[in-house]
């Protein structure tokens, strides 16, 4: 509804409405009108949408290390164990089949270790924690002509969470220190794992909690908000690291956050020393996929639905 239907809506009959009404009625618009007219941060703007017919639940994005200009997606659960690959505004690159099972699908990353370029796909997905043990699938990265044949996965990292079972949509890769990053869902706080890259084989690996991540979400809930989803506001629903892994950013239904680390911090100091940049989203339902450039400076951020548009974010030059 338009601001303006609003407006006549809340106006209409005012002045039938007793004092006490209407004073409870003004600071409940009062409280919605910010919700409504917060703008999106002018660095992020629609640049596309994504082309195949086939990715109808954009649920992860990452940058090719092997092929400029190109995107990595795939779907969310329920769909074909694919990985799809797309230019900056979303026209189809082609499209490659993992041979591993696609359970729930929330997230991927790309890094490269020893000159070698891999895509690393999170089967995290975990609604009401109930699962007991989740995966990371890693593959390495096909060049510009994509194989006909399935792809294998050169390893599948079976792994747990130390504090039992939740709901994890957020994966970046941090080869310089050999581990994967991962932020679960629907928690508050919510936490920050650290998973080896390179577990011994046949071992299912522990995701150890390093931190807490803060609050990304700081304006008051509207009054209106459907119930329930305070759960969900300032979750994390992917997240990305440069590749020298200073810069993480993470992605919620409402903003884009950057956090940056210094000199030798690791995360949980880097978290108490600065807060994120935050920056308000356009609208975009379900905004589920986000991947960061190798150097930090661009994220291109999708949703999941059928044709979905693309956003992208630029750092501005100093």
């Amino acid at each position: 509804m338009h601001l303006q239907t609003k407006a006549h809506v809340v106006t209409h009959g005012w002045n039938a409405l007793a004092p006490a009404r209407r004073r409870c009625a003004l600071a409940a618009v009062l409280m919605l009108v910010p919700a409504l007219l917060a703008a999106a941060d002018p660095s992020i703007r629609v640049v596309g949408a994504v082309q195949t017919d086939a990715l109808v639940e954009l649920s992860g994005i990452a940058v090719s290390r092997r092929v400029p200009g190109r995107w990595w997606g795939h779907n969310d659960s329920g769909n074909l164990a694919e990985l799809f690959a797309f230019d900056g505004r979303g026209h189809s690159l082609g499209r490659v089949a993992i041979d591993a099972p696609e359970l729930d699908w929330e997230d991927m990353a790309s890094y490269e270790r020893d000159g070698v370029a891999y895509l690393a796909v999170a089967d995290t997905g975990d609604n009401f924690s109930f699962r007991s043990q989740l995966a990371i699938q890693i593959v390495a990265e096909p060049s510009a002509e994509l194989p006909a044949q399935p792809l294998k996965p050169l390893r599948t990292i079976a792994f747990r969470f130390e504090d039992g079972p939740r709901d994890c949509e957020s994966l970046a890769a941090d080869p310089a220190k050999r581990r994967f990053l991962l932020i679960d869902k629907q928690r508050s706080p919510a936490g920050v794992y650290e998973l080896p890259m390179d577990p011994p084989p046949g071992v299912v690996a522990t995701a150890r909690r390093i931190a807490d991540l803060p609050p990304l979400y700081r304006d008051p809930l509207p009054p209106a908000s459907p119930a329930g989803s305070e759960r969900y506001r300032g979750t994390a629903t992917a997240a990305d690291l440069s590749a020298e892994g200073r810069r993480l950013a993470v992605l919620t239904y409402t903003h884009l956050a950057l956090f940056e680390r210094r000199g030798d911090e690791d995360w949980p100091q880097a978290f108490k020393a600065r807060d994120p940049l935050l920056l308000r989203l356009p609208a975009l339902r379900i905004a589920e996929g986000m991947g960061l450039s190798a150097d930090g400076k661009t994220a291109l951020i999708g949703g999941e639905r059928l044709h979905s548009p693309l956003l992208r974010w630029d750092e501005a030059p100093h």
